[in-house]
C-alpha cells in the first residue's frame, strides 16, 4: 500500500503546463513535486500565485520564460500560505529579479523562519509523508506586502484581482479572485485522479475548513466558475459543493 501511494504521487509530481484562457485573462499552471504554481496574466501584466519548493525555483523561472513572461517584469509573487512547498521559491524571485512578495498576516512568522508549523494528516497518503513534509524548510525572508483582511491587487499588479485572508489551512492563508475564477492554495485540493474536489492532505481543524470553504462559495467567490488549487485540479464549484456541502 505504501509503495502504491507514492507511485501515484510520483506520476502526478510533474506535468505539462496547463493553460486556461478566458477573455483577456490567461492562467498557466506549472506543477513540480505535486505542487501547483499559477502564472496569472492579463493586459501585458503578470503575477505568480505561489512559488513552489525553493529547489524548484530555477525550473519555475524557466517555466515563466517559456510562457513568454520576463521574470523581471512579474508584478508580484503572492504566497497562498507559508508552507515550504508553496512559499519556498518566493525569495528567489525577490532577490534575483526584485519581484515584490505578498504574504498573509498570520504566516509572517513561518515565512521569516522558513519552517512549517504543525501539520495534521487527514488520511493515508498524508500519514505516509507527514514527517518529510513537516521537516521541509526553505530560506526565510521578509515580505514586501502583508495582507490583513483584503487587498485590491490592481495597483500592485495591473490586474483586476483581489487577495483575501481566509485562515484555516494556516492562519495567514490567502485566496485570490480574478474574473470568474478563484485561486485557493490549500483550502482544498483536486483529486489525484479524476476531477473531484477533496479535503487537503493536512488540515488541523476540519470543521473550520468546512466553514472556510462555505465562506468562499457564498461570500468571497459566489460567481466563480473554476477553482484553482494548490495540488492537482483545477476543480469546479459543483465538485467543491459535492464534497464539502453536507
Amino acid at each position: 500500500m505504501k509503495w502504491l501511494a507514492f507511485a501515484v504521487l510520483s506520476l502526478c509530481a510533474c506535468s505539462a503546463p496547463a493553460r486556461f484562457v478566458r477573455g483577456g485573462l490567461e492562467i498557466r499552471t506549472f506543477a513540480h513535486d505535486s505542487t501547483n504554481v499559477h502564472l496569472v496574466m492579463q493586459d501585458g501584466n503578470a503575477f505568480l500565485f505561489d512559488s513552489g519548493y525553493e529547489k524548484n525555483a530555477p525550473q519555475l523561472e524557466a517555466d515563466v520564460r517559456a510562457a513568454g513572461v520576463d521574470p523581471a517584469k512579474l508584478k508580484a509573487v503572492i504566497v497562498s500560505h507559508g508552507h515550504a512547498d508553496h512559499a519556498g521559491g518566493a525569495r528567489y524571485f525577490h532577490t534575483r529579479f526584485g519581484v515584490p512578495v505578498v504574504v498573509g498576516m498570520g504566516d509572517e512568522g513561518m515565512f521569516t523562519a522558513g519552517r512549517n508549523e504543525k501539520l495534521c494528516p487527514t488520511g493515508l497518503i498524508a500519514n505516509l509523508r507527514a514527517r518529510k513534509d513537516q521537516d521541509a524548510t526553505y530560506t526565510g525572508s521578509t515580505s514586501d506586502v502583508l495582507v490583513n483582511g483584503a487587498l485590491d491587487l490592481k495597483e500592485l499588479t495591473g490586474i483586476d484581482a483581489k487577495a483575501t485572508l481566509l485562515p484555516g489551512h494556516t492562519s495567514g492563508s490567502l485566496v485570490v479572485t480574478v474574473g470568474d475564477v478563484v485561486l485557493v492554495g490549500d483550502l482544498l485540493r483536486g483529486g489525484i485522479v479524476g476531477s473531484s474536489a477533496e479535503t487537503h492532505f493536512f488540515m488541523c481543524d476540519l470543521e473550520d475548513n468546512q466553514r472556510g470553504v462555505m465562506k468562499l462559495l457564498t461570500e468571497l467567490a459566489p460567481a466563480a466558475q473554476l477553482v484553482f488549487v494548490g495540488h492537482f485540479g483545477p476543480v469546479t464549484p459543483e465538485a467543491v459543493r459535492a464534497h464539502f456541502v453536507r
